[in-house]
Formats: C-alpha cells, structure tokens, sequence
C-alpha cells in the first residue's frame, strides 16, 4: 500500500520551517548515513530534526524498536506533521506507511509525510521532470553528524 502524503524536500523544508508548524523531519537513515552523508540542518529549532533508524546498517534488517524509538524523542500531543526521510524515498515511505498505521491505532491524528526524493536525490526523471531533486542536491539546510 502507498502512503498517499508525500512531497518534495523543497516544499517539505518551506512546511518544516513555517513558524506555527507542529511538524518534525524524522530521518530515518543509518547511523552511517548521517555520518557519511551529514544531516539536515534546523539551527534555530535543533529539535525539529529526530533521528531514528528504520533499517539497521550494515544488514539493513528493520529496526524493531523503530517506533517505542520514535515516539520517546516526541510528545505527540504537540505533533501535527511528520515528515519522513531516507537517501532516495523508499525506506521512508516504508517508515511513514508503519508509523501512520500505529498512530491511528493509539488514536492519534498526526499526518505522516514521506519526502519522496529524499536527502540525497533520486534519479526517478518520471517523478522530477529532470530537476534537481532530494535535500542536500537542493542546496537546503545540511550539517555533519558527530
């Protein structure tokens, strides 16, 4: 089943970065992905980045813990939005598509968005018409990870 809430980074950053915005990027790489490639940078709102892995590198079995995880970094009371990231879209569509489900049966009505070009790009020319696609190829917010 495909989640239906995806968009681009661009539009995910202008969302992410609204004032008023109850969302959170929850990126949903490996530890040696953030180390590699670095992560998104939210400066002034340190907090609107969450880290937790979907898939375990180097095996890339799923992380079993991904949502206890996920939902001890967040009070989801405060939450409206989650948007989700990997390298090219597919791992956090997986983890959006997971985390929706397990939402709604807590009974919580927080939108889970998968950011479809992910944070490094993908080469998907259907789905960008040739542009520059994902958040760091973008030129948006990007930081390393220690």
């Amino acid at each position: 089943m495909q989640l239906k809430n995806k968009q681009s980074a661009r539009e995910s950053y202008l969302e992410l970065t609204r004032k008023s915005s109850k969302s959170f990027l929850v990126d949903v790489r490996s530890n040696k992905e953030w180390c590699d490639s670095g992560i998104a940078d939210f400066s002034s709102e340190p907090e609107k980045l969450i880290l937790c892995e979907w898939r375990k590198s180097p095996s890339m079995e799923l992380n079993n813990d991904f949502f206890t995880e996920l939902t001890n970094k967040l009070d989801l009371t405060e939450v409206e939005n989650l948007y989700f990231i990997c390298a090219a879209g597919i791992r956090s569509e997986e983890a959006a598509h997971f985390t929706s489900s397990r939402l709604i049966d807590s009974g919580y009505k927080i939108r889970c968005i998968n950011v479809f070009d992910g944070f490094s790009g993908n080469r998907n020319t259907f789905l960008s018409f040739g542009s520059i696609t994902g958040w760091k190829p973008c030129g948006l917010p990007c930081r390393p990870f220690h």
